[in-house]
């Protein structure tokens, strides 16, 4: 998993209650830790969320692994990808229900 943070108020913030409980999802779906990337300001809305609401946890999650050339003009996703991610944020839902 990568966290994309905004700003360095965020990625202070990255392993806070909702990201510690998509991390386990994560764990359970793929058997492995995830690791987190905080980068800067990549989707601006991100920062007017960060802004208006400052103790809410923003995470982003994109349906991709390394070989799907993402935003390539031949990009491509392994359907187990799509389906994998589908039962980390179902699980994700119990998790945190």
């Amino acid at each position: 998993m990568r966290c994309a943070a905004v700003g360095e108020e965020s990625t202070r913030r990255l392993l806070r209650e909702a990201q510690t409980l998509l991390a386990a999802a994560m764990r359970e779906v793929y058997g492995v830790d995830s690791t987190f990337e905080g980068q800067g300001g990549s989707i601006p809305l991100c920062n007017v969320f960060q802004a208006t609401f400052p103790d809410a946890e923003i995470t982003l999650i994109g349906v991709e692994e390394p070989l799907c050339l993402i935003h390539a003009p031949n990009e491509s996703v392994d359907p187990s990808e799509i389906e994998n991610m589908a039962v980390v944020e179902a699980r994700f839902l119990l998790l945190n229900s």
